[in-house]
């Protein structure tokens, strides 16, 4: 890896998928700028019982194939299509933007197998009267914009 280092990981590092961290590079390469993994103990693998398909479940996959990232300076909708479009071209085939996360917006980043980076999987999650709640990608990014 070019742009991490495997303590970076914390616990999760030998339990990494080699494609996820092979993505987590290159969209840092692509980015320009730092990126950060969340410090959020969920941010990278969980383990969790069998059958829920998050793609963070460790238990699921037998690999952590997901990870939430903070792009430095990701911070609105212009930023949020430009990491969308970088994370295609990365790799991943999971994408969702959340900007309801501090210190600021967040990028969760996978390499699911039941999408292609060319149609990935994507949502995004808001504040909504208080409560955090999923929705389409679209209310997230500048007008007009399309997958």
């Amino acid at each position: 890896m070019r742009h991490f280092q495997p303590s970076e990981f914390r616990e999760w590092f030998d339990r990494m998928s080699p494609r996820l961290l092979e993505v987590l590079d290159e969209f840092r390469e692509l980015w320009g700028q730092p990126v950060t993994i969340s410090p959020h103990p969920d941010a990278l693998g969980r383990m969790m019982d069998q059958g829920q398909a998050s793609q963070h479940n460790f238990n699921q996959w037998g690999e952590v194939r997901a990870a939430d990232i903070f792009p430095k300076g990701m911070i609105g909708s212009a930023d949020f299509a430009r990491a969308y479009n970088l994370a295609k071209q990365a790799g991943a085939s999971g994408i969702g933007v959340y900007t309801d996360t501090r210190p600021g917006p967040m990028l969760h980043l996978d390499v699911r197998i039941d999408k292609t980076p060319a149609n990935p999987a994507r949502w995004a999650r808001i504040k909504d009267d208080g409560e955090s709640i999923y929705v389409g990608m679209a209310r997230v990014m500048p007008r007009g914009w399309r997958a």
